[in-house]
Order: C-alpha cells, then sequence, then structure tokens
C-alpha cells in the first residue's frame, strides 16, 4: 500500500505490538500466512525499541543472502523513512547498526559465530522455520543477561512439531474470531467455512470456469449461515469486527502466540485462496506434485503441514494400490524407470533391489523386486530390467568405500539418507531461500586404499530421510499421484514396506516430535523405494522440493 504505514490498514497486529511494548511479556510466536503483515509489524516494533526503550538488538534470518536482501531492500528503508530512528542512527558497523550506543546486530541462523556471545535484550528471528536444527535454541540463550528481554520469533509455519511450531504451541495460541454480521455470534475464521458452488455451470465437463465460479464465493457463518460475499466491505469487517483469542489457557503471561490465515487481510481476495487449492488438489491427486498442498497450507492457511490429515488409517493400505496389471506387463504409458539397491552384510553379503517405472503426472508401477548375492548379479539385473545407468542408484551406508568403487566401475549413483529434514538452497529464479530434500556433494572413492596418482572424486546424493519418508508416504497411502503395485505382491514386500509407521514423542519439555519409527528388522524394499523416490525427483520425473525443474 502507497504512504505511510497505518494501522487500520491491518489493525490485528495492533495487539501483537502492544505485546511487545509488555514487560511481562517475554516471548512472542507469530505463525502466520504470507504476505499478511507479519514482517512488517516485527520492523514496526524494532522501530520502537530503538526510540522508546533502547538496548543491545539482533535480527536473525535464515540464511546469509536472505540477510543481505531484507537489509538493503526492507530493514534500512524502514529505518531511514522513521524519524526517531534516523535521529538516533551513528555510523553503520560491520556486524549491523549503532543507534548512539545500541548496537543493533544482524545475524544469519548458518553462523554460529554470529548468533553467539553478545548479550541481547531485543531478539527478532525471522522465518524460523528454515533455521537449522538447534540454531533456534543457540540464540535465544542471548537474552538470559536482561530481565525485561524480548524474543519475538515469526515465520510462516513449517511442519507440526518442528521449532517454530513448538514455540507457537508454548503460547497461549491466540487465533483472530470474528463477528457474523447477521447473528453477531463470536467464531474463528477458518478455510472450511468458505464455499463455493460446484456444478455444470461452475465446472462444466470437469474443468473450473473460474470466472462464473468467484460469483459464488462466500463465507457462511456456522452459527446461522448468513453468507459474506467476497468483497472488499464484507473483508473489512472481518478484520475491523473481530479479535485473537487464546485457545491455550495454561500457557504462562509471559508467553503470547498468534496465528492468523490469508482469509483475514482485507486485500487477499477470497477467489485468489480458492483457485490457490483447487490448483493444488489437482497437482497432488492427478499430477502427484505435493509441493502446491505444502505452500497453500504452510503460506496461505497459515497452519504447520501435517502429515497425518492425508493418511488412511490401518494395515491394509498397500493392498489398495493394486493396479490392474500383473509383473511382466507392457505400459505403453511409461516414460522412465530406475533401480535401487540396499546392501546387507547379515547372513552374508547379498543385496536387496527394487525396480519401478514412471509415467505421466508421477504415475508409477512396481516392475520387479528381489535379492541377489554380488554386484555382477546386481548389474546383470539392471541389464535384464533395461535401466539405464542415469537411474541407476545404491545405498552407501554400509561399507562405504566399496559401494563408491563400485559406483566409480560401473555407474552406478551413490545414495546417502540423512536426518536433516532438508536442504536449504536459493532459488536462481526468485533469489528465495527453498527448501530441497536433497542435495549433491563429492565423495573420495579411494577411502582408505593407497592414494592413485589421479587423484578422483564421486558425486555423492544425499537426502532426507524424514522428508522423502513423508513424501514416499503419501502416494503410498493414496494421498498423492497413482503409485501402484501388481495384482499378486508378495507378502515379503508388503512387510517390509510396512516396517516404519510415524509416531509423536514428547520429550521432558513438553514438545512433541514426529519420527518414523522402525518396528520390523528388515525394511530394505523401503528403503529401495525411498532411494526410487529421490532419484525421480532429481530427474524431475516427480515434482517435489528440490526437483529438476526447480534448479
Amino acid at each position: 500500500m502507497p504512504g505511510r504505514w497505518r494501522a487500520d490498514a491491518s489493525p490485528w497486529v495492533k495487539a501483537v505490538m502492544e505485546d511487545f511494548s509488555n514487560n511481562t511479556v517475554h516471548d512472542i510466536a507469530v505463525q502466520c500466512a504470507a504476505q499478511s503483515a507479519k514482517t512488517q509489524t516485527v520492523m514496526n516494533c524494532a522501530c520502537w525499541a530503538i526510540s522508546e526503550d533502547p538496548g543491545p538488538a539482533m535480527w536473525v534470518t535464515a540464511t546469509k543472502d536472505e540477510l543481505r536482501d531484507f537489509t538493503r531492500d526492507r530493514l534500512t528503508p524502514t529505518f531511514d523513512a522513521c524519524r526517531p530512528v534516523k535521529d538516533r542512527m551513528a555510523e553503520p558497523t560491520l556486524t549491523g547498526f549503532n543507534f548512539d550506543g545500541m548496537p543493533f546486530y544482524l545475524g544469519w541462523s548458518g553462523s554460529k559465530a554470529r548468533l553467539q556471545s553478545k548479550p541481547i535484550r531485543w531478539l527478532f528471528c525471522d522465518e524460523v522455520r528454515n533455521y537449522p536444527p538447534g540454531r533456534l535454541e543457540m540464540v535465544l540463550k542471548r537474552t538470559r543477561s536482561f530481565w525485561n528481554s524480548r524474543r519475538f520469533l515469526i515465520s510462516t509455519p513449517g511442519t507440526k512439531g518442528d521449532a517454530m511450531d513448538t514455540a507457537f504451541r508454548a503460547g497461549d495460541q491466540r487465533a483472530w474470531h470474528f463477528e457474523c454480521p447477521k447473528c453477531l455470534q463470536l467464531q474463528p475464521l477458518k478455510f472450511e467455512q468458505l464455499k463455493w458452488d460446484s456444478n455444470d455451470t461452475t465446472k462444466p465437463e470437469g474443468k473450473w470456469r473460474f470466472d462464473v465460479l468467484a460469483d459464488t464465493i462466500r463465507y457462511e457463518c456456522t452459527h446461522c449461515g448468513q453468507r459474506i460475499k467476497d468483497t472488499p466491505v464484507d473483508r473489512r469487517w472481518i478484520e475491523n469486527h473481530g479479535q485473537f483469542v487464546p485457545q491455550n489457557p495454561n500457557a504462562p503471561r509471559s508467553r503470547v502466540s498468534y496465528t492468523w490465515n490469508a482469509l483475514l487481510p482485507h486485500w487477499i481476495e477470497w477467489r485468489s485462496i480458492v483457485e490457490e487449492f483447487l490448483a493444488a488438489v489437482d497437482a497432488m491427486r492427478v499430477g502427484g506434485d505435493i509441493e502446491p498442498m505444502f505452500t497453500f497450507v504452510t503460506e496461505t492457511l497459515g497452519e504447520p503441514w501435517d502429515l497425518d490429515r492425508w493418511m488412511v488409517t490401518g494395515e491394509d493400505y498397500l493392498l489398495e494400490r493394486r493396479g490392474d496389471y500383473d509383473f511382466g506387463d507392457a505400459w505403453p504409458l511409461e516414460q522412465a524407470r530406475f533401480i535401487a539397491a540396499d546392501r546387507q552384510a547379515r547372513g552374508g553379503e547379498h543385496y536387496y533391489w527394487v525396480a519401478r517405472a514412471f509415467g505421466p503426472g508421477g504415475a508409477s508401477r512396481l516392475l520387479a523386486y528381489g535379492r541377489c548375492n554380488t554386484t555382477t548379479e546386481l548389474e546383470q539385473v539392471r541389464q535384464q530390467l533395461n535401466v539405464p545407468l542415469v537411474n541407476a542408484m545404491i545405498d552407501s551406508g554400509f561399507k562405504a568405500s566399496e559401494v563408491y568403487r563400485f559406483c566409480l566401475a560401473s555407474g552406478w549413483k551413490a545414495m546417502k539418507g540423512d536426518d536433516a529434514e532438508w536442504f536449504l538452497t536459493q532459488d536462481p529464479r526468485s533469489k528465495k531461500t527453498v527448501r530441497r530434500t536433497w542435495r549433491r556433494v563429492l565423495v573420495d572413492p579411494n577411502l582408505g586404499v593407497e592414494k592413485p596418482r589421479v587423484k578422483r572424486h564421486l558425486p555423492l546424493f544425499q537426502w532426507s530421510n524424514p522428508s522423502i519418508k513423508d513424501q514416499l508416504a503419501l502416494v503410498t497411502h493414496g494421498a498423492v499421484g497413482q503409485w501402484t503395485l501388481p495384482r499378486k505382491i508378495g507378502q515379503d514386500y508388503l512387510q517390509q514396506m510396512t516396517a516404519e509407521v510415524r509416531e509423536e514423542r514428547e520429550d521432558s519439555r513438553g514438545r512433541i516430535k514426529v519420527l518414523w519409527v522402525q518396528k520390523r528388522r528388515d525394511n530394505h524394499y523401503l528403503d529401495c523405494e525411498l532411494m526410487i523416490a529421490v532419484g525421480a525427483v532429481i530427474s524431475g520425473v516427480l515434482k517435489g522440493a528440490g526437483a529438476a525443474a526447480d534448479h
């Protein structure tokens, strides 16, 4: 919006700023939708602290590049445009700003040196969901020296149980509620109450006509059914006749937390939200791409991603993935095929392997699976199944140096699972920091043997174990794409594919973490399917966080 910042343009942030000025409040966590006034609100609070109650301050972003762009494009112009702040500004330092003896440090989560040592009273942590594990806890300790410190965490949500979600749930969890313009019933602002017509007029021949659909979009009151239209005036009513209502009365008074979704700001048309949702559903169900739905849930609904909402219950879900084909049947729609192997030593060296074909929209079929005793046999299997070398992968978690040398000699790809939930990288097009489920590093294939005259390096593809398991679970449960098995599938494959389950674990501090827990010893076919999912994402056959098309 042009001109000076005005409180009535985003009235819901007033409560957040009032809490920031309250010395009985020490922790503020805001987990909300993107482009909904969140970052500007934090910068306003920073300006107030500099002008009215100065003390050592620090602003932390996820990456160094993000910090540079944010400082240049948003933070510096805001400080320059605020006269009380500008009047206090001295010469900048190598580590940030200086305001009449009040240091204002700038740091990023990847630099331990920037996060340690300095005592901080005003701490601002931006986009916390992208911080590496443990870095938030590290920087929060910087405020211990001040009884009246403030720790302000703000971010679009990530996944259920991550650092940002944990901080939000530790607070009083204030959610926006508004009064119905007819019955005045106070109710939470929920996407589920946004309705639209689905009929032959809005969706002829199975395709949405959004210009027609837009006229039917309305928000229905949960109490009286009153229809609120998608107009600036009606959207203004919701933001001007509402308040935050705490959902966690057991939280200490020193911890407050807020959440709101993209239905709240009046400048966001509900039509755009509906279009985004329908496109995400289509991408997930037909195209096999979960990323648009992940973005919709976290950045539009302002909610953490919870895989469990998409997973069916029961142990026979894999049987529902059986298709109308048998092993060996031709598939005219096939576009690519992959093979992955997992090396084992128990009972003598042997290899479990799985081969899978992919077609349009990420649809896939299990081609074959089995076990062999040597890498020679493994290579013969690849050739018999006509899988190109570029799509042949083997796990290097056991006896890595031997696997590396096999890959160097044969052309197979070395793979390695990692406990990291994701890897951060910069999108070359948008220049934004994005998450990726894999990364490519170089390793020495001659590790542990006499060094050759010519030093060579082998690419190793590391992938996020928890993230790829989540992604595979979506397809095996039928939530995404068309991942299928033959009509007749062996019990050994089914047992190994279901050897791990998701469980919630709570630590001594009440923090909940959702983990994959291995319940049966043998999970080798599962590991192979995970590697195939990684290979399909890297090659662009499957869409997802880190697909080749994004890089």
